[in-house]
């Protein structure tokens, strides 16, 4: 079964295009790592609001994929500068 990840990070207002540029340039590995079906940003400026949307092939291909992004440091580099935690919900898709 296929699963979806859906992740909405809210920067600091003074950090927002860092942020942005940063998700921006992750994409591409995203999408090239193994069992990713698509990978998408939405930026939302107004409300200064980035959220991300993974399709994978199994949820054991989301969880490697994770890890490899908890090992490389990428999901702590950003955490600093973040006025409130990010939200991180997975779906199974039929």
């Amino acid at each position: 079964m296929k699963e979806a990840a859906i992740t909405v990070v809210y920067p600091d207002v003074d950090t927002f295009d860092d942020h942005a540029e940063a998700v921006l340039a992750m994409l591409p590995g995203t999408r090239s790592f193994p069992g990713c079906i698509q990978a998408h940003a939405g930026i939302n400026r107004e409300r200064c609001e980035i959220a991300i949307f993974h399709l994978w092939e199994s949820p054991d291909y989301l969880n490697r994929y994770l890890d490899w992004r908890a090992e490389r440091g990428d999901l702590d580099a950003r955490s600093a500068t973040m006025r409130r935690e990010q939200d991180f919900r997975t779906y199974s898709v039929p």
